[in-house]
């Protein structure tokens, strides 16, 4: 005997096709109807009423005529960029980075504010939807219109739950964010590790958006890794995957802030680079390099353009030690494209002459010959864009893939 299929069911199936169909016109729009029919195999009376839905609600825009092959002109859809909009924050110690994203991933309002999140733990979560009521109104847009919120944070963080687990650089463990946050803006509210949010613009919109398999690696305050494999991010059984930053590479090595000896981080991110430097000098180094790394290391970066040797040595150690480290991650996992990524990529060829060289002394084989590299700075906006990706992401997955 037949099954009947129940409404629960029905629903499911309307919002695969929906999101399948949002999906397909984001990547191939502007494109018309029979088109979506041939490329998702839905019935075109399917793809009327969907795309009548999303008309409706302003989702999509029609934009035009394709040619003609015989008979009426058919009209192409596209996605309507201010159908809805996406917020992102990076939280950092001491103050938050905000966007506003429309469908596009495009950045239509930012601003950075102060606030003190550094072991504020549970008692940020008011203080953060306070201040994201007060940067919606700012921004002169509609709340209803705001499809969710993304929050991108350093640690190790459970997406599925929306919780830190734990964050050393803002000294939150056991920190719920989704559910509290998204009861006091009554929107959904999604969280990962900053640079898998990253990674996921890089897919969405970014240089990612042709390749399967690739590693977004970030360095500055700290050395991060987002891994997209099989066309989506991988962040293993806790949420912790990519911790490139803490793999060890002297042992009994140096200090790392998460306190293990010898990371990658204790020398190739920017405290790491400027403590070298001091240490070949046989000097302390200053209590200021515990509060601002970035401006010690742009200092730094300054005397090894002007041929300072002991700086030039500081940042040649950092980019072989990321060389060597980078390398086994190609031979482990073979990634088509490594995109290099925030604030320490303005050392440019300083660091990445030894990096390069390390890189093609310990790569297996001809695993790095059609590997593609590219190097980007990323500012605090992009970080924020990576966090309003989260949101973005949801918006067009399949809800069959949205536990991942």
């Amino acid at each position: 005997m037949r099954q009947k299929t129940g409404p629960a069911n029905r629903q499911l199936i309307r919002d695969i096709n929906l999101n399948s169909l949002l999906n397909l016109i984001k990547t191939e729009g502007p494109v018309a109807r029979t088109r979506l029919a041939e490329l998702s195999g839905l019935s075109l009376a399917t793809i009327s009423y969907i795309t009548s839905d999303l008309l409706d609600r302003n989702l999509l825009l029609e934009s035009g005529a394709a040619e003609s092959t015989g008979g009426r002109k058919p009209v192409l859809l596209e996605i309507r960029p201010e159908g809805g909009f996406a917020i992102g924050l990076k939280l950092t110690e001491f103050s938050v980075v905000a966007v506003i994203l429309n469908l596009n991933g495009e950045v239509v309002y930012s601003e950075r504010f102060s606030l003190e999140l550094r072991e504020q733990g549970q008692a940020a979560i008011a203080l953060l939807g306070e201040q994201v009521q007060a940067f919606i109104l700012r921004s002169g847009l509609a709340h209803q219109k705001m499809i969710g919120l993304g929050c991108g944070m350093p640690g190790v963080i459970s997406s599925e739950d929306g919780t830190c687990i734990d964050s050393p650089i803002l000294g939150w463990r056991d920190v719920a964010i989704s559910a509290p946050l998204g009861a006091l803006l009554k929107m959904p509210v999604y969280v990962d590790n900053d640079v898998n949010s990253l990674a996921i613009y890089e897919k969405l919109f970014g240089q990612g958006q042709p390749f399967n398999h690739f590693l977004t690696i970030t360095l500055g305050r700290g050395v991060g890794l987002g891994l997209v494999i099989n066309g989506d991010v991988y962040r293993g059984g806790l949420g912790g995957a990519g911790e490139f930053g803490h793999t060890t590479v002297v042992i009994d090595g140096r200090r790392c802030e998460c306190g293990n000896l010898g990371c990658l981080e204790a020398y190739a991110s920017d405290r790491g680079i400027v403590q070298t430097y001091y240490e070949k000098n046989a000097l302390e180094a200053p209590a200021s390099l515990l509060k601002e790394p970035e401006k010690e290391a742009l200092r730094l970066l300054e005397k090894a353009r002007s041929g300072d040797q002991t700086a030039l040595e500081a940042f040649k150690l950092a980019g072989t030690l990321l060389g060597i480290s980078l390398a086994n991650l190609v031979n482990l996992l073979n990634p088509q494209l490594v995109l290099l990524s925030g604030s320490g990529a303005v050392a440019g060829s300083i660091l990445f002459d030894p990096m390069h060289e390390a890189l093609k002394a310990h790569t297996f084989s001809r695993l790095a010959d059609q590997m593609r590299m590219t190097t980007e700075t990323a500012g605090d906006e992009s970080w924020a864009r990576g966090a309003a990706s989260l949101v973005l992401r949801q918006f067009f997955l399949s809800p069959v893939n949205n536990g991942s």
